[in-house]
């Protein structure tokens, strides 16, 4: 049984990987069901591996390497501990074993890429290229006033009582703006691919297929249906349509600009205020009054 893990992992540490990133609640779980359900592809739920597992580990073999220059602690013949290079085979067989343990009924000789899903690798695009410098990252963006009423919906057991919606709206839209430039500068010459939930919502099958190409695997029309099938709101909702809102379900709404119902002037104005002239440059709806009093 060892040596069959062992191949296997040495298969999976073979393979290009890539990383699905994004705000909350802008489609992230519906791409990773997606990317997961083509029969070339694992995609990994969130394992925080890029923001818990690899800082973990790299302070266990540096801690490792500072304690090997302790004369004090060393015996001849000592021995060099591993440098930030000789670490990041170490990081990336981890991902393998990640893998590995999650593969479950997956088709090993079809495979041809490993990914992970998370939000948080949003955060951390600069490191995910530090220890995997081939691998694509694919963000996908949703209007800010659709992800801030999801959260806020989503998240409110877990926020502080005082938190009011339209502080929420607000300080959503303002990380969302943030977020974008700051990846987009970390991007830069980099494979990074940008996708709208509400483009992948008007052409789910056109679309789905460009990022299996991104990805390097087949884009032909049975698995592409097969794929956006398995993914579809109606299946991962457990029967509802697009738009039967279900409050405690992961998957509420599914809907493209929903906010519209939901959001009141006062917190359409925040969002417009913090985030409207990067929404008009992605083609949101922004009123002339918002992008005049957007911020720098």
């Amino acid at each position: 049984m060892a040596d069959g893990v062992e191949a296997i992992i040495q298969r999976l540490y073979g393979l290009p990987t890539f990383f699905v990133a994004g705000l909350p609640r802008s489609g992230t779980t519906w791409l990773q069901q997606m990317l997961n359900a083509h029969p070339e592809l694992l995609c990994l739920g969130e394992s925080h591996f890029v923001n818990d597992m690899v800082p973990g580990l790299y302070n266990v073999l540096w801690k490792f390497t500072k304690s090997r220059s302790n004369p004090e602690r060393t015996w001849a013949p000592g021995v060099v501990g591993p440098q930030t290079e000789h670490m990041l085979p170490v990081l990336r067989m981890a991902f393998a074993s990640l893998a590995a343990a999650n593969l479950g009924d997956t088709d090993l000789s079809r495979l041809r890429a490993i990914g992970e899903k998370n939000p948080d690798n949003l955060y951390h695009a600069e490191r995910v290229w530090r220890v995997f410098p081939e691998a694509r990252i694919i963000h996908i963006i949703r209007d800010p006033r659709d992800g801030a009423v999801s959260g806020f919906a989503r998240f409110r057991a877990r926020l502080p009582e005082d938190l009011t919606r339209p502080q929420y709206v607000e300080a959503y839209a303002k990380d969302w703006a943030s977020r974008l430039q700051t990846v987009r500068g970390v991007a830069q010459g980099r494979p990074y691919r940008e996708i709208r939930y509400e483009d992948l919502h008007a052409d789910t099958l056109g679309r789905a297929a460009d990022l299996f190409r991104f990805i390097g695997v087949s884009d032909a029309p049975a698995d592409v249906a097969a794929a956006t099938d398995a993914a579809s709101f109606e299946r991962l909702s457990g029967g509802r349509r697009q738009g039967e809102v279900d409050a405690a379900s992961h998957y509420r709404r599914g809907e493209v600009e929903g906010w519209r119902d939901e959001l009141t002037e006062e917190e359409v104005h925040l969002a417009e205020l913090k985030a409207g002239r990067m929404m008009a440059s992605l083609g949101y709806a922004v009123s002339e009054e918002g992008l005049a009093r957007a911020e720098a």
